[in-house]
């Protein structure tokens, strides 16, 4: 559950009641605890956006060359536990040190604008972050996660996701990318619980590189991010580019049926394809076509599961349900 599955990244640039309608199938779950005995929160959060913000109040005014300079020794020099190129990603034959003039130049001049809300959403996120867990674990109170979660600028890393730091999984988010995608708009509940539910899922979800995997994981966790917010809609779910959905819903039979066809699929070009997103809205198949699509199959799944079942289920057991909910899409427009 590598989330450049979630990212926008500009560098390549309800309750645990079935849902109406549903019956519970035979899915057999994997035994979780009960609500009482879920363990309270035992992650630890490192925020480094203070040093951040303290870093552009001292750099804004300055030429292009001396911010970069500060970037490095303010928090370069200070982080390089996050700062580097794999947690942030770039090419492999740079050091972070040697491709930050070049990373800066790109990203800064897209996110300066809107700095002021990058500090908003860095303290209302860092705020309201027992709030979001608190609401995750009335849904899924076998949640066990001892990790670090990180606020900090990326750089046009990621808006959300994990990565190995030092060793152990992170989720970390990128809050130069979640005010870049989502703007004025942006609603960091259903944002959080999309992250936080790829972490819940790794509990029971073996590692598996297809294709299917993939729209599995990524389906699930929109769906559940919708679930958890009813109100929640358009960029908050599904990210860029803005005109997925719509461009999807035109041609929904061909891209199930494509995707149907490729569910077995390892190919990272095929991944490419249907999971990576940017800001790009006239690509052949629409960036994060795989995201709407998945999100329909586990809008199908649901209607029979309920969805501590479905997160607590193997791929094995659920695919040929999910192929048989892409056959249903093949037909038409979803709903029909």
């Amino acid at each position: 559950m590598l989330s450049p599955l979630r990212t926008a990244c500009l560098l390549a640039l309800a309750a645990t009641a079935l849902l109406p309608g549903g019956c519970r199938s035979a899915l057999t779950p994997t035994p979780a605890p009960a609500a009482s005995a879920a363990p309270a929160a035992g992650y630890q959060v490192v925020d480094l956006m203070p040093a951040f913000l303290e870093f552009w109040q001292q750099a804004q005014n300055h030429d292009q060359a001396t911010q970069v300079r500060l970037f490095q020794q303010r928090l370069a020099d200070r982080y390089p536990e996050v700062y580097n190129q794999s947690v942030l990603g770039g090419p492999a034959d740079k050091t972070f040190a040697e491709n930050l003039p070049a990373r800066y130049a790109k990203v800064q001049p897209l996110v300066q604008p809107r700095m002021a809300l990058v500090e908003r959403l860095s303290r209302q996120i860092g705020q309201d972050l027992p709030r979001y867990e608190a609401s995750f674990r009335q849904t899924f109170p076998d949640l066990r996660y001892h990790g670090r979660i990180y606020f900090l600028y990326s750089l046009g890393g990621f808006d959300g996701g994990t990565r190995t730091v030092q060793g152990e999984q992170a989720l970390l988010f990128g809050l130069d990318m979640i005010a870049f995608v989502y703007g004025e708009e942006a609603d960091p509940q259903p944002f959080f619980h999309h992250e936080l539910f790829h972490l819940y899922h790794s509990q029971f979800f073996g590692r598996d590189e297809t294709l299917a995997a993939a729209l599995w994981r990524e389906g699930l966790a929109t769906y559940v991010a919708h679930a958890l917010n009813p109100s929640a809609a358009g960029v908050n779910l599904f990210g860029l580019p803005r005109n997925t959905p719509a461009r999807v819903q035109a041609e929904l039979p061909r891209y199930a049926r494509e995707l149907r066809a490729a569910l077995g699929s390892t190919s990272r070009d095929d991944y490419a394809r249907f999971f990576l997103g940017g800001t790009d809205e006239q690509a052949a198949t629409p960036g994060r076509a795989g995201y709407y699509l998945g999100y329909l199959v586990a809008q199908k799944l649901a209607r029979h599961h309920s969805l501590p079942e479905l997160a607590h289920a193997q791929l094995a057991q659920l695919r040929p349900e999910i192929e048989q909910a892409l056959a249903e899409l093949m037909t038409g427009p979803a709903g029909r």
